[in-house]
């Protein structure tokens, strides 16, 4: 089987900058972080996924709901392949798609089935994953927001119920709701709109941490009912509130951290 592990990291918790010695796909299953790397900071959340070249440094800083990622080394044949179709492995770089969550939701699901056919089965969905990052033709965006950009994304954060419109946002900033939508985009990978939703669940993921129900949940965290936010957590989680709180007191954690 692929080198895989998974791990949990604490809210609000820091790593100083580090490298590590062979290449890495990271998969952000839950959570959201702030890394530096390349002289650039960048956020990350669920449902991307993340290249790491050998040796490059990064430090991260994790939100207020922690995270947990999935953490696996291409094979050598695999990075050989990948050279030779030019996908380019000598920086860090990034990539979104909706497949990503998928994927990573049944890496999860196996390693809780854990039965004889266990690690064929995850070699096969991390090798999906690592042809998910290989053929998404995304820049690397690592490039530093402008203040502006930065002002859009403050201001989504720190909404009490995450219901800001993009003309409220873009008023706020003093730009035309199509320019910042088209730069935030570029410079965080993700929509206006999906950014606000990720929040959501993240927030409703630390209470749901926390034993408080449902409906208040979905009331503090923006969502239009208690079965919006459902149908959204089941979507973006692969389990439903109920289901996650349950299977949270076994959480599995394996190390070492990444």
């Amino acid at each position: 089987m692929l080198p895989l592990r998974v791990t949990d990291y604490p809210a609000r918790g820091t790593m100083p900058p580090h490298y590590h010695e062979e290449p890495s796909l990271i998969v952000v299953v839950s959570g959201a972080y702030l890394e530096r790397i390349q002289g650039a900071e960048i956020e990350h959340c669920a449902g991307r996924m993340l290249f790491y070249p050998a040796r490059a440094m990064h430090s991260q800083r994790f939100g207020a709901a922690g995270a947990r990622k999935i953490v696996f080394t291409p094979t050598p044949s695999s990075m050989e392949f990948f050279r030779d179709r030019a996908v380019s492995l000598d920086a860090a770089r990034y990539v979104d798609a909706p497949v990503i969550s998928q994927l990573a939701q049944r890496v999860l699901a196996e390693m809780r089935n854990d039965d004889p056919f266990t690690p064929l089965a995850l070699d096969g969905i991390l090798m999906e994953l690592a042809a998910v990052f290989a053929r998404t033709d995304q820049a690397a965006g690592w490039a530093t927001p402008p203040a502006w950009v930065r002002a859009a994304r403050d201001a989504i954060r720190e909404s009490e119920d995450l219901r800001l419109s993009l003309d409220d946002i873009a008023t706020a900033v003093g730009r035309h709701p199509v320019h910042l939508a088209r730069e935030f985009r570029r410079y965080f990978g993700t929509t206006v709109g999906e950014y606000r939703r990720r929040l959501r669940l993240q927030r409703a993921e630390a209470m749901l941490r926390k034993k408080v129900g449902l409906t208040e949940v979905a009331l503090a965290c923006g969502f239009a009912s208690h079965s919006h936010f459902c149908r959204s957590f089941k979507t973006e989680y692969g389990l439903s509130p109920s289901q996650f709180r349950s299977e949270h007191a076994g959480r599995l954690r394996v190390s070492p951290k990444q």
